[in-house]
Parts: C-alpha cells; sequence; structure tokens
C-alpha cells in the first residue's frame, strides 16, 4: 500500500524527470531567407549543426513571399532578405527585432544562357538583346515584387532597354524558378544572380551588369520579433561571424 507521503515523493520525482526531459530537448530555430542562398546556407548549416545539438530549418522563397508570411505571424525565427525594401517593411510592421537588422552579403546581376556556345557579350545593345532572344522569352523573377527581378528592371532601363523586353517576359515566383527555366532550356537566357549562375552546371554567364545601373544588391539579415532565444542568437552570430567567411566566397558571394 502506498503512503500518501510516497505518493508525494513519486509526484515529484515524475515531476522532475519531466522538467528535465523539457530543459534539455534541443531548440529549432527556423530561418526565412531569399531562395538565391539555397545552397550557401545549407552548407553553413550542415557546418554548424556538425557542433551544435540545436534544430536549424530552412524555408526559402522570394524574399516578397517571405516577409509577407511572417508579417502575418509565420513561425520563423530568422529572416534573411535580398533587399533592403521587405526588411524595412517588416520593420515598419515592429515584425523584427530592429537592433538586430544587420547587413549580410552583396550580390550582382547577369544575363545567363543555356546555350554552350554563346560568347561573353562586352556591351549589350538593342541588337544583341534581340539575338539572344531570338529563340525565346527572358526568364526573370517577377518584376513586380523579386528583389533579382526589381534590380534587373532597373539595370535595363539604365542601359535603355527594357522597352524591348518588357513584352517579351517569362516571370518566375523567384531567382531560383527563373534559373530552373534557363537550365532546362525553356527559355534561351534568364536575369538571375552571378552567384547563381556560378553555383549551376548547366548555364554560363553572358553579362554582368556594373553595380552603378541599379541599386546595391546587399542582403539583410535580422531576427523576427520577439524571438531573441538564446539558440537563435547563437545562430544569427555564427551566420555572421568570421569562421563561414570562406563558405560565402567559395559560392561567390561579396561581404559588405
Amino acid at each position: 500500500m502506498i503512503t500518501y507521503a510516497k505518493k508525494l515523493v513519486l509526484i515529484a520525482i515524475t515531476s522532475g524527470l519531466c522538467t528535465t526531459s523539457v530543459e534539455s530537448k534541443a531548440d529549432t530555430v527556423n530561418v526565412f531567407a531569399a531562395s538565391s542562398l539555397v545552397k550557401v546556407l545549407s552548407e553553413v548549416r550542415r557546418q554548424y549543426l556538425s557542433k551544435s545539438s540545436e534544430k536549424i530549418t530552412n524555408s526559402f522563397a522570394a524574399s516578397s513571399t517571405l516577409a509577407n508570411q511572417i508579417a502575418r505571424g509565420a513561425p520563423s525565427d530568422i529572416f534573411i532578405s535580398a533587399n533592403k525594401s521587405w526588411m524595412n517593411f517588416l520593420d515598419k510592421q515592429l515584425a523584427i527585432n530592429t537592433s538586430s537588422k544587420k547587413p549580410f552579403l552583396l550580390n550582382r546581376i547577369v544575363l545567363a544562357a543555356y546555350e554552350k556556345n554563346w560568347r561573353p557579350i562586352e556591351v549589350l545593345t538593342k541588337k544583341t538583346v534581340n539575338t539572344l532572344l531570338s529563340r525565346g522569352r527572358l526568364s526573370i523573377g517577377d518584376p513586380t515584387h523579386v528583389p533579382a527581378g526589381i534590380y534587373g528592371k532597373q539595370a535595363l532601363q539604365t542601359l535603355g532597354l527594357w522597352k524591348i523586353v518588357q513584352d517579351r517576359l517569362a516571370p518566375a515566383a523567384n531567382v531560383r524558378a527563373a534559373l530552373a527555366m534557363v537550365e532546362r532550356n525553356e527559355t534561351p537566357i534568364g536575369l538571375i544572380y552571378r552567384t547563381d549562375a556560378l553555383n549551376s552546371k548547366k548555364v554560363k554567364i553572358v553579362f554582368t551588369f556594373q553595380n552603378t545601373s541599379h541599386n546595391q544588391i546587399e542582403y539583410i539579415m535580422a531576427i523576427v520579433q520577439s524571438k531573441e532565444r538564446p539558440a537563435v542568437k547563437a545562430y544569427y552570430n555564427f551566420i555572421m561571424s568570421p569562421a563561414v567567411k570562406h563558405i560565402y566566397a567559395r559560392f561567390g558571394f561579396e561581404l559588405p
């Protein structure tokens, strides 16, 4: 027969075990990041998990899509945007920790082609654009909201070439989708990030736009509001640390 005192002891032991189990459970850090960061952040995650027991999940899409999801309460801890505008959008919504908003990486916009025999183009003119698009459309992240598409539109406008391509576009939900169209030879040419082209075996860069032709392509990172848990801060600091700078360089990114 179990006495009342023994019951209290059993309850206390059981409660202690439950508490220990909860405390020892690894935290999960949810990262929402621009689709152009798929490969590089997957490698950063792999490096981190080789030394940590925490769980890291990456969700990739257009910065615009992710920003709107976070604004509606999606379970994100860290947000990495491909441009300042969508990060500022969340800042105005009080959806991020403003003090954690930091410049992260730099990138470039290029034209990439599927055909292996395309030669690099030194000067982009109406004639060369018409030649490039003689077999199809220009794949591009939707320039109404996808950062890569917005930068690309700015660059073509600077060169006076937007009007001749605006009715010959194959807009995509994000820059990785635009790259995939070129990789599958669904479009002869794509306006994508330099890093995506460099890390694809199926396309080649034929033209790189000058940085002065568009707004600076700067990725911005921040911790989502009220998500400043120890595990989140630790991974945020790791992403920004000198220990992983070589990974960014290997994938073709530049540091701000």
